[in-house]
């Protein structure tokens, strides 16, 4: 029997799986925005609407490599691509985020009026010199390498999770990412540097649209060594936005949860990263210390409501999944989906 044409046949399977479909969602509401500030986005809508076309072409082309292969390798692989946009979506934001006017004020004030001074300030002064700097730059870097660990976790340990994991993590990045499109906030990194802020007097203007014409980052931490190194070449890149909530503290706060589902002695290994992690996010003065409490409440929520979306038809793993071959051998062993 071809057991390919067989499960095609018995467990027709989507064009769009559930992360596809998640980012065809966010690709139109980014469109819906995009022609909101048409006329201010003239400079780069060119390049702005060709990136996403290029993620259709992709995408398409995976798919078709599915069809023409279904089993688990080509399945994870097209999904893995969507995780990987990551690096593209993030910085992405800035384009209809910096189009807000900045909450930055508000943060923190609401620092100074809870802590009755500026905690991304006061820590990294607390705790200053090489070693400390180096471990909480480790921390921050540890994000990364917790997206990679659960994917990879789920691939080659859990594979039959695969699908409900990458998607409750996905679904979770783009609700994050809805909220900074419509709340700006840069971070005491960007905001402490604007003229018209004294920390020491704890005056904190409005700043509205600073950030859209100047998004210079004014590194609040030093370089001492290789991490603080490697996360200064990171930020190189980023834009003044997603301060509040920290999805550093969120999305890391949800990838340690499903960590523990999956195994608990995973778990426990993940733990001091996260800990470590939360806690960097103030030190390197990335984040407010309103955006940790942020992140840590919105991650309760956000992985409840990616929970329900994943139970219902339009984003649950479409039959047949568990029938695949991992990488397309068409023997009938199954003991490897464990």
């Amino acid at each position: 029997m071809d057991l390919k044409n067989y499960f095609k046949e018995q467990y027709p399977m989507p064009g769009l799986n559930g992360v596809e479909k998640l980012s065809a969602i966010y690709i139109v509401i980014t469109l819906l925005l995009i022609a909101t500030f048409f006329n201010e986005l003239t400079d780069s809508i060119v390049g702005i609407i060709g990136a996403r076309l290029a993620i259709i072409g992709v995408t398409s082309l995976l798919i078709w490599l599915y069809h023409k292969y279904p089993c688990h390798a080509t399945f994870q692989l097209r999904t893995v691509f969507q995780i990987s946009l990551l690096a593209f979506w993030y910085p992405d934001i800035y384009h209809i985020a910096s189009m807000m006017p900045s909450q930055d004020h508000l943060l923190a004030m609401a620092d100074q009026v809870i802590f009755g001074c500026q905690p991304a300030i006061t820590f990294s002064q607390a705790l200053s010199g090489t070693f400390w700097n180096e471990l909480f730059n480790l921390g921050y870097f540890s994000y990364y390498l917790m997206i990679a660990a659960i994917v990879l976790l789920v691939i080659i340990k859990r594979p039959r999770r695969f699908d409900r994991v990458t998607f409750i993590l996905m679904a979770s990045f783009f609700m994050y990412y809805f909220v900074f499109l419509l709340f700006n906030s840069a971070g005491p990194q960007y905001y402490f540097s604007c003229p018209q802020v004294d920390v020491s007097k704890a005056i904190f203007p409005p700043v509205y649209n600073w950030f859209k014409d100047h998004d210079s980052l004014n590194h609040m931490s030093q370089i001492t060594g290789p991490f603080s190194f490697l996360i200064h070449q990171i930020q190189g890149g980023e834009r003044p936005i997603a301060a509040f909530p920290s999805s550093h503290v969120g999305a890391s706060t949800i990838i340690l949860l499903l960590t523990f589902k999956l195994k608990k002695k995973w778990g426990y290994i993940m733990l001091p990263f996260w800990v470590i992690l939360c806690l960097s996010t103030v030190y390197i003065g990335a984040h407010y210390a309103v955006d940790v409490v942020g992140g840590l409440a919105s991650a309760f929520i956000f992985i409840y409501i990616a929970n329900k979306l994943y139970k219902t038809q339009l984003f649950h793993r479409p039959p047949g999944f568990d029938e695949l071959h991992r990488f397309g051998h068409h023997h009938k062993h199954r003991h490897h989906h464990r």
